[in-house]
This record gives structure tokens, sequence and C-alpha cells, in this order.
């Protein structure tokens, strides 16, 4: 993979925790490599779970989490200064013309908000239900144009697995979940209870 080459050669200070979704045979190019695999695809939101799970046991407490179809070019001395620059209740994300490629998740943050809901299907809209639960939450959220990545595959969710279009079913999942659409929610606990 283009990008985990570049990363193993442009940011020596950084381990890298990688899960393989669905054994894609991603091949370990750096000694500052970890990698898990699944046998089947678990889905955007468990597979975050389980990176996060592995890395706070391990000690670490900040998580910059990067999809596989970009690459981050800006290096590690640019998140590091975004860490030192937030606090425990900040969340940093990229802008949202590139959604959830790239952010900044600390470990404060997702012991107080929880873990992903992995009753979203696939992909689409665990990211919308995450950040709508930091919202209520009291989370800080920061849109950063220094986390802007490039993409070089756009999304490949439908390209790997032709049937992970969940889009609908995910979209009727938030709905009932949290009263409307993304931005135009109405409860402020799941499924109004």
């Amino acid at each position: 993979m283009p990008a985990l080459q570049y990363y193993s050669a442009n940011m020596p200070n950084t381990h890298l925790y990688i899960w393989d979704n669905g054994k894609q045979g991603i091949d370990k190019v750096s000694p500052r490599m970890t990698i898990w695999e699944s046998e089947t695809n678990l889905g955007v939101a468990a597979s975050w779970n389980r990176l996060i799970e592995e890395a706070v046991a391990r000690g670490e407490t900040n998580f910059f989490i990067l999809n596989d179809d970009i690459v981050y070019k800006k290096g590690e001395s640019v998140v590091n200064t975004m860490i030192a620059k937030g606090t425990s209740n900040t969340f940093h994300r990229c802008r949202p013309a590139f959604n959830w490629s790239a952010y900044l998740l600390r470990k404060e943050i997702y012991h107080k908000v929880g873990s992903f809901d992995e009753n979203f299907k696939r992909c689409y809209f665990e990211d919308n239900d995450y950040q709508y639960r930091m919202k209520l939450d009291g989370v800080e959220i920061r849109y950063e144009d220094d986390l802007t990545p490039d993409v070089y595959l756009n999304s490949q969710s439908i390209a790997k697995e032709p049937l992970l279009s969940n889009f609908i079913d995910n979209r009727e999942y938030f709905v009932r979940k949290w009263g409307g659409a993304p931005d135009s929610e109405i409860y402020k606990t799941p499924f109004n209870k």
C-alpha cells in the first residue's frame, strides 16, 4: 500500500497500528507497524473500536485514524502540534469534504463518549453518530485544514466488497436512533429513551 510505505518512511516517531479488515494481505513494511487481521470485514465502527482498544492496551493516549484510501503528507509534527494545542476534550477532524478520512481522537474522549456503534452495518453514518454523541457530551470539535489528506483512491468500500452498499439501512437506523438525519437530530438520548 502506498500510504503505509509513505508513513513508514516519513513518520519516523509514529507507531502504525493497522486493522486488516478481511485479509487484504497487508505487508509489514516497518518494525514500527503492528497489524491485526480479521477473517471477514468487521465494518468501520468495529474496526475503529478494535484499533483504539488495542492501542490503549499498549499505552497510547492519542489516536490519529486514517482511512486506507488517502495519504496524509503533512507529517507527524503537524499532528503533534495539534495534540499539544488541544485539550483532553478536543476532537480534531479534517474538513467535511473528506468526511472522517483523517481524525485525531483522544483516549479521554473515547472513554467519555464510548465506543463507536457497531450496529451500523459495514460503513456509513457511524461517523455522524459519533459526532452527534460527542456534541451531546460537550466535546469541542475542531475542523482542521491541516488534517486534509491527499485522496488517491476515493472510497473503496463498495469496490472492495459490492455488498457494502448499506447506505439506506444505516441512514434509517440513524434516524430511528436520533429522530432525524445528521444535523437534524432531535433526541438527546438514543431512540428517545
